[in-house]
C-alpha cells in the first residue's frame, strides 16, 4: 500500500460513502437515538474541518453493524476486509484509492495493543454524543470533545505499538496514519477551532484510567511530523497547550 497521501478525489468519495450510511440509518430505523456513532477523521471534522479522511470508523451495535455492512456489500460494492486489530471491516475499490469501513461495537471490549488487563468501555458514548454537521451538511452522532480526544490517543498508542513492535502489515501507511493521528489531535486542541472547551474533570477521569495515553499526547508535540501536517500551530504553541492540559488534569 502506497504513503498515507490522499487526494481530495478519495476524500470525496469517502465522505459520499459515509453520507450513504447515513440516509440508510435514517430510512431504516425511525425510531429516537442514533444507531452508530461516528468517530475517527471524519468526527473530527465536525469540530475542525481541515482535513477529512479516507476511512470511516463507526460504532454500533451488533444487529446495526450487520445491516450496514450487508447494505454495503450488495448496494455499495464493498467486500469484506482484515484489519490490525479489527475483525469486522469491509473495503471498497474505487479509481482513486481504496475506502476502509471500519467497526467497533458496544458488546466487544475496546482493546489496547499490548495491554491485556485494561480496555476501553464505548459504551461511555452512550453519555458522551452529540449531533454535529460536517461538511456538505451530513449531520451524525459523534463523541463529545473530550471523549474523541482519547479515542484519537487510543488511536496513537496502538498504531505507535505496532510500529515499535514490528506487528505492522504495511509499515509505510501505519506511520503516516499515525502521524494524521497526531494532526487530529491538534485540530482538537486548537483554540481558534474550540479546543478551550474540554471537560477538564472527564478528561482527568479518563487519563486516571488510560495514564499510558499521556504518553501518546506528549508525542504529539515531540514529534513534529504531525505538526507540519495540521500546519496551523508551531511546536513550541503545540506544548504549551498539551502541558497546560495535562497539568490541569494531574
Amino acid at each position: 500500500m502506497a504513503q498515507y497521501e490522499p487526494s481530495q478525489r478519495i476524500i470525496a468519495l469517502s465522505l459520499a460513502e459515509l453520507n450513504e450510511i447515513i440516509q440508510y440509518l435514517r430510512e431504516k430505523y425511525d425510531d429516537a437515538g442514533p444507531k452508530a456513532v461516528l468517530i475517527g477523521g471524519w468526527a473530527v471534522d465536525s469540530y475542525n474541518p481541515w482535513f477529512g479522511s479516507i476511512d470511516i470508523d463507526l460504532v454500533t451495535n451488533s444487529r446495526t453493524r450487520k445491516g450496514i455492512m450487508h447494505h454495503l456489500r450488495e448496494k455499495r460494492g464493498f467486500e469484506p476486509y482484515r484489519l490490525p486489530g479489527l475483525s469486522t471491516s469491509v473495503q471498497k475499490l474505487t479509481e482513486a484509492g481504496p475506502i476502509i469501513i471500519d467497526f467497533a461495537t458496544l458488546q466487544k471490549p475496546y482493546l489496547f495493543e499490548g495491554i491485556e488487563d485494561i480496555f476501553m468501555d464505548l459504551h461511555i458514548l452512550e453519555e458522551n454524543t452529540e449531533m454535529r454537521n460536517i461538511r456538505g451538511g451530513i449531520e451524525v452522532a459523534v463523541p463529545n470533545r473530550v471523549t474523541l480526544l482519547v479515542l484519537k490517543l487510543k488511536a496513537i498508542w496502538d498504531r505507535q505499538y505496532r510500529i515499535d513492535h514490528d506487528l505492522c502489515d504495511d509499515l509505510l501507511w501505519e506511520t503516516g496514519k499515525v502521524v494524521k493521528d497526531r494532526a487530529d489531535v491538534l485540530a482538537l486542541l486548537d483554540p481558534e477551532h474550540g479546543g478551550r472547551d474540554l471537560n477538564i474533570y472527564v478528561l482527568g477521569k479518563l487519563f486516571r484510567n488510560y495514564p499510558f495515553l499521556e504518553r501518546s499526547l506528549i508525542s504529539v508535540y515531540e514529534t513534529n511530523e504531525g505538526i507540519e501536517k495540521y500546519g496551523r500551530i508551531s511546536q513550541g504553541f503545540a506544548r504549551k497547550i498539551i502541558e497546560q492540559l495535562l497539568s490541569l488534569t494531574r
